[in-house]
């Protein structure tokens, strides 16, 4: 089953969202984006509280990304949401929270695709790793 991982620490957003930038090519990563989400729902007409800090971090091996859906374009429903970290601030602490996405439920997803359940669980868990060396 997927898990969901909840880190907090002392550091603001920002300063983990640096740490994300800055190791993210020791694991092979590049980021996609960063999502203010405080702007982007202001963007689109929502009234939000002046302190709320919310971030997503989307991750991505792009030459990986692209040999996976070439061999087959179905994995991109299932590839892409489990590269996103989300760094947000509560109270006087901030949150680093993921979802890892384990080979049994890739197997649920895509049986057929052997290849695809293994490389997937391995790209979430070095998401973990690198998440594990920013705090």
């Amino acid at each position: 089953m997927s898990k969901v991982i909840r880190i907090e620490t002392e550091k603001a957003p920002t300063e983990v969202i640096l740490e994300i930038e800055k190791k993210a090519a020791d694991f092979n990563f590049i980021i996609r984006n960063v999502f203010d989400m405080m702007t982007e729902f202001r963007d689109h007409g929502v009234e939000i509280e002046n302190e709320f800090e919310y971030y997503s971090v989307m991750l991505c091996n792009p030459k990986k990304a692209y040999k996976s859906i070439l061999e087959s374009p179905i994995r991109g429903a299932v590839l892409f949401p489990p590269k996103q970290i989300v760094v947000f601030k509560e109270k006087d602490k901030t949150i680093i929270s993921y979802v890892a996405v384990e080979e049994k439920d890739v197997k649920e997803l895509l049986p057929e695709d052997k290849s695809f359940q293994k490389g997937l669980s391995e790209s979430c868990n070095n998401i973990i790793k690198l998440i594990d060396e920013i705090i």
